[in-house]
């Protein structure tokens, strides 16, 4: 407490409200001087009208204060029973104007609307350029889905027979025109290179009379 709230109150500590005018006593915000509009009791932290910084985005926000680092000047005597078990005398001397209070309540209401509102926007935004990285076809697949079901895709009968029809043909190929020594010498072969069995028609060995 100031100076002046400790001989009017015959105390030197009182808990800090929301309205309280409070002056900040150290860190880089010292001399500091503004009504508390939001209190954080789980952190131990208070916010006071007025102090605040700039973010790199632009965006500027209440800095949080510990509530030893400041000296209350003058107090929010809204609620009337705040001071009952103590003896004032003047009442106006150590209390905010009730305006006062009001437009710096009011103000936080309105950043923490405006924050909430901006916070919306951008995420709203993140989740519209995820969607727009992956473009989804008509069936509701991304084009890399659709690249992965059309390789699953299992072989139709029609190819599988087309594959086994070129085997044969190659086969007869191969055998066809040769001798006898040529015949056992791809049934001694454990994996026989039919493609290299087919030589044009000139250089088909025959079989010697």
């Amino acid at each position: 407490l100031s100076h002046n709230l400790r001989n009017e109150l015959d105390t030197r500590n009182l808990g800090i409200r929301n309205g309280d005018r409070v002056k900040v006593m150290r860190g880089d915000r010292k001399g500091a001087e503004g009504i508390v509009n939001q209190t954080d009791r789980e952190n131990e932290r208070i916010f006071i009208d007025g102090v605040e910084k700039e973010a790199v985005d632009g965006s500027v926000h209440q800095i949080p204060l510990r509530p030893s680092n400041v000296q209350i000047v003058s107090l929010n005597l809204s609620d009337e029973n705040r001071l009952d078990k103590y003896e004032v005398s003047d009442f106006e001397a150590i209390k905010v104007d009730d305006e006062e209070v009001e437009e710096a309540l009011e103000e936080d209401d309105e950043e923490e609307m405006m924050q909430q509102l901006q916070g919306g926007e951008s995420g709203a935004h993140e989740q519209f350029e995820e969607d727009e990285d992956e473009p989804e076809t008509e069936d509701g697949q991304t084009e890399d889905q659709e690249d992965q079901t059309e390789d699953d895709e299992p072989e139709s009968a029609e190819d599988s027979e087309l594959e086994d029809s070129e085997d044969s043909v190659n086969y007869d190929e191969a055998v066809s025109g040769t001798v006898s020594e040529a015949k056992d010498e791809i049934s001694d072969m454990e994996d026989p290179d039919f493609e290299a069995l087919l030589r044009p028609s000139s250089q088909v060995r025959t079989a010697k009379p």
